[in-house]
């Protein structure tokens, strides 16, 4: 379980749910500069970083405006989760704790997932925010076109993973080693005497 620090500090590193709450707060306006730079900002993090970073952000919309809907109660509940199922692993490879690269690798195959469901949960609200402010109907739309970017960042990620997992057949072109005390190198096609 992660601690109210340890949150405080990946939403810190993470920068742009404090810009979030910043334009939720008023102290912000979301201006074409601010737009271009989050779309740059979560275009440039690794899908696990920026799952984090939209689940973070998100759920400071959710808390926002929980109460104005059902849906936002759901996406507040949906980012909670995972928060609690990231998070932890995310700041621990930032630390560069010993890691187990097996629950490293079966948490990335679960990220393309939590991605799309967290843009159709982010797209569903969007409608309901148009009314009240256009600038959080922005925002919440940034988030949504980013997490479906990341998705196929993330389904690309994994399959070059699984592909180097699997061993490769050499090609006809490659030489083949034979086992013996020689150094020869048998290239397929010739037979050795």
């Amino acid at each position: 379980m992660l601690s109210d620090k340890d949150l405080a500090k990946l939403t810190n590193t993470l920068q742009v749910p404090l810009i979030v709450q910043d334009i939720l707060d008023g102290e912000a306006t979301l201006g074409p500069d601010v737009q271009y730079g989050l779309h740059e900002i979560l275009s440039d993090y690794q899908p696990d970083s920026a799952l984090l970073c939209i689940a973070l952000s998100a759920r400071k919309i959710a808390a926002k405006f929980q109460y104005n809907s059902p849906n936002m109660g759901i996406m507040k509940m949906e980012c909670d989760r995972m928060i609690a199922d990231y998070a932890e692993l995310w700041m621990n490879h930032a630390e560069d704790k010993n890691v187990d690269d097996n629950v490293v690798f079966d948490t990335l195959e679960q990220i393309p997932e939590d991605l799309e469901a967290l843009a159709e949960l982010l797209e569903i609200n969007m409608s309901l925010l148009r009314g009240p402010n256009k600038d959080f109907a922005a925002l919440v739309e940034i988030l949504a076109v980013q997490a479906r970017a990341q998705v196929l960042i993330a389904d690309t990620f994994i399959d070059i993973m699984e592909q180097d997992d699997q061993p490769q057949a050499p090609l006809a072109s490659e030489p083949v080693l034979q086992a013996g005390n020689d150094n020869i190198i048998q290239f397929p096609g010739t037979v050795r005497a």
